[in-house]
């Protein structure tokens, strides 16, 4: 894997886990990549790593090769082939691609997540681990164990690209994927908003008004009822 390490990719990482999902996607002017087809196991994960990415239809070999080679700071992004079509909700696609001993693996090698467009399995005891898991959903049959797919290919997930070595972020309002170069550009902006944010809430939650902190708020109601541009001014 690729995904811990020192230098740029390390000093990235450290900020990235510092964000949230909102933030980051908000400083991208909406071009940040969510993959909406998935959601987390349970409430409460914070995750952010680099994409190791893996292409299976049906069969988890593939899933356990990348395991295999995963390290620290691996997000292990699986694209279990769903497309919407009738196949998605037949087997051997809509098995469980992994469960409690794949995870328990991933977990041991430091993996920072794993994020399948599919289904999982042994829900009882991912739901008591601390490694991110983030599904489409959770299916009893296991897939098949005797097909290679794709490792460290580009991949497609809820209609997004997710290439090897992209950053990935995860937490409770869902996934997100961007390469270095965006990173690059969007963290300082999504860092800037994070304080903007945390002052406003503060400013509200000890009494305020959101108002105060929204200055143009009539004037861009006004604008934007006559039609013309205007833009939402936050304090």
């Amino acid at each position: 894997g690729g995904g811990g390490g020192g230098g740029e990719h390390g000093e990235l990482l450290r900020r990235l886990r510092s964000m949230d999902s909102c933030a980051l996607c908000d400083a991208s002017d909406k071009r940040a990549r969510v993959v909406t087809t998935v959601t987390p196991l349970k409430a409460g994960y914070r995750m952010a790593g680099r994409a190791l990415t893996v292409a299976i239809d049906g069969d988890f070999l593939e899933v356990l090769a990348a395991i295999h080679g995963a390290g620290p700071g691996d997000v292990i992004m699986i694209d279990a082939g769903m497309r919407g079509g009738p196949a998605d909700d037949s087997w051997p696609r809509t098995g469980g691609m992994f469960g409690e001993l794949l995870a328990s693996e991933a977990a041991r090698r430091g993996v920072a997540g794993m994020v399948i467009d599919g289904n999982c399995r042994d829900t009882p005891i991912l739901l008591q681990m601390s490694l991110p898991i983030f599904c489409r959903g959770r299916h009893p049959n296991a897939g098949t164990a005797k097909r290679r797919g794709g490792l460290n290919v580009e991949i497609s997930m809820g209609g997004v690209s997710v290439r090897p070595g992209d950053y990935v972020l995860g937490d409770d309002d869902g996934v997100v994927v961007c390469s270095g170069e965006e990173l690059r550009e969007w963290l300082p902006k999504a860092e800037a908003i994070q304080e903007v944010e945390s002052a406003m809430l503060s400013h509200v939650q000890s009494g305020g008004s959101l108002f105060d902190k929204l200055p143009n708020f009539d004037e861009h109601l006004a604008a934007v009822g006559r039609g013309q541009d205007s833009k939402l001014q936050f304090a």
